[in-house]
């Protein structure tokens, strides 16, 4: 099994803070947010894994373990999980 490494990107979907309601879309602040936390928490330490080659059971396992590793805030966390979100929705990083 590979270890994801977007992952630090967190989404502690498990524990509720993944992602937004329905249809609640991030804000441009939140994915310039999100985008700089990949970089700083994320990037440095691995690849890129690719979200959308994970179950959502595996996937939210992952964001769990190395958002805890990665020493994310809530917020933080809450960010990345939902540019996450969108990049698995949409198959691609987002744009904005």
């Amino acid at each position: 099994m590979k270890v994801p490494a977007f992952i630090a990107l967190a989404a502690l979907s498990a524990a509720g803070l993944c992602g937004r309601a329905a249809g609640q879309a991030l804000t441009a602040a939140e994915m310039a947010t999100a985008r700089k936390l990949y970089e700083v928490k994320c990037a440095k330490c691995h690849k890129f894994y690719e979200p959308t080659e994970y179950s959502q059971a595996e996937w939210n396992r992952w964001m769990t373990q190395m958002a805890r590793k990665s020493r994310l805030k809530e917020d933080q966390t809450r960010v990345l999980a939902g540019f996450l979100d969108e990049y698995r929705r949409l198959g691609k990083l987002p744009d904005r």
